[in-house]
């Protein structure tokens, strides 16, 4: 196994919490620049992945590089043997650099320019997804042996955002006519996909799309498409500490049962696995104490902000509370607000909520973070987003290289 990237990766006692692993970055890498940083706990995107293992066996994961691209944490996934769903040239030139071959990638853009279909060609990655006639088109004209998903439109009733409005075909009289347009054109029709949303609460959901999948393999194989052979269930799961994959495994599970062994399942989870791994670390370099008509605020300005890591917070998505690294000297909690660094009156992460007193000078860290903030960052305003810390307990670290040496084992 090659050790490039995890050279970097800092090994902790096993009795060493997770507030003495933040302070020892702050004294031996932060103290001095006031830098904001992560931690990524390798042990924790290994944990998800034999979970995810353990509990849906035939659904093979193909993380979704928009997540999180961390080379890190794309390191720790690939020596897994985790796959990859990828949506454009360039993270499928990352993945691949990482010893990933090309069928272990889905090219899951549903419209792809056309210099990233030549270079997917050029790459030998076949796997491709369309949700309309012009992208078959595309397809066709540049890369004729490529193998078509076709992503229908599957919208969970709840869940924090919807992606049907923006990708996915109407999953009967559209799906038909690609379907059609495939054979047509004599391309592979390799099989169908479909994404419930972006953290989906509705195991249903996923039912309902995987019904609709069988149906439409069956139309296609009636219509004459002998390759068809793949299901793509796509993502939206959580990936929270505390969340718990079991019930929605035990519906995917029901559901996928009769399913012939000949028909692959693969999903696009990227959340699952990023989000708990990351935990963001923030100074706070100014305070000011404001008197309103309704009392006393105090306003915090952090280190990072919107535009460096907490994208989420400005898109009302999430809306996390900082947990003080070093305890405060009182329980006592006042209404606060906490402000980027940068001199943008949106860069605000948190209005009016009721947090512990911070002084200038005191850390604070920011949970489950991994998912759509580092790979969102910015250098607005001349503020860099946070480095990153690999790090692992030594038994986990343990547990981890002997994982990757039976998986690259089991791949001789």
């Amino acid at each position: 196994m090659s050790h490039s990237i995890f050279d970097e990766v800092k090994v902790f006692e096993d009795t060493d919490e997770n507030t003495d692993v933040i302070k020892s970055f702050i004294k031996t890498e932060h103290e001095s620049t006031e830098e904001p940083f992560c931690v990524l706990d390798v042990a924790d995107v290994m944990q998800k992945h034999q979970n995810w293992i353990a509990k849906m066996p035939r659904i093979v994961p193909h993380y979704a590089v928009k997540c999180n691209a961390d080379p890190f944490l794309l390191k720790i996934l690939a020596v897994m043997n985790v796959n990859f769903d990828c949506a454009s040239q360039q993270e499928i030139r990352v993945v691949m650099k990482l010893g990933v071959s090309p069928n272990r990638i889905i090219f899951a853009n549903p419209a792809k320019w056309t210099t990233h279909i030549k270079f997917a060609k050029t790459m030998n990655v076949e796997k491709m997804t369309v949700d309309s006639e012009m992208e078959i088109i595309k397809i066709k004209d540049i890369f004729p042996e490529a193998k078509v998903i076709i992503r229908i439109r599957c919208d969970a009733k709840n869940v924090l955002v919807s992606l049907g409005t923006k990708f996915g075909c109407d999953p009967d009289e559209e799906a038909l006519r690609l379907i059609h347009l495939t054979k047509s054109l004599g391309l592979k029709l390799w099989g169908f996909s479909f994404h419930v949303g972006y953290l989906c609460s509705e195991s249903d959901a996923y039912v309902r799309g995987i019904r609709t999948c069988k149906k439409l393999i069956s139309i296609a194989k009636e219509i004459g498409c002998k390759d068809v052979q793949l299901i793509d269930i796509g993502g939206g799961f959580p990936g929270n500490r505390g969340y718990s994959i079991d019930e929605v495994a035990r519906r995917i599970n029901n559901e996928i049962e009769d399913i012939d062994p000949s028909i692959s399942i693969i999903s696009e989870p990227g959340q699952y696995y990023a989000t708990s791994a990351y935990t963001l670390v923030s100074l706070v370099h100014t305070k000011r104490v404001v008197r309103q008509a309704d009392g006393i605020v105090r306003m915090y300005y952090m280190n990072c902000g919107v535009f460096n890591g907490f994208i989420e917070e400005m898109l009302n998505l999430k809306e996390r509370l900082p947990i003080p690294v070093y305890k405060p000297a009182s329980d006592a909690k006042f209404l606060s607000y906490v402000w980027g660094p940068t001199c943008d009156s949106m860069d605000c992460i948190l209005k009016n909520v009721m947090l512990p007193e911070f002084h200038q000078g005191d850390w604070l860290a920011w949970m489950d973070i991994g998912s759509y903030s580092i790979c969102l960052s910015t250098s607005f305003n001349g503020f860099a987003p946070p480095k990153v810390h690999p790090c692992a307990r030594k038994s986990q670290w343990k547990k981890f290289i002997d994982y990757t040496k039976r998986m690259q084992k089991s791949q001789e």
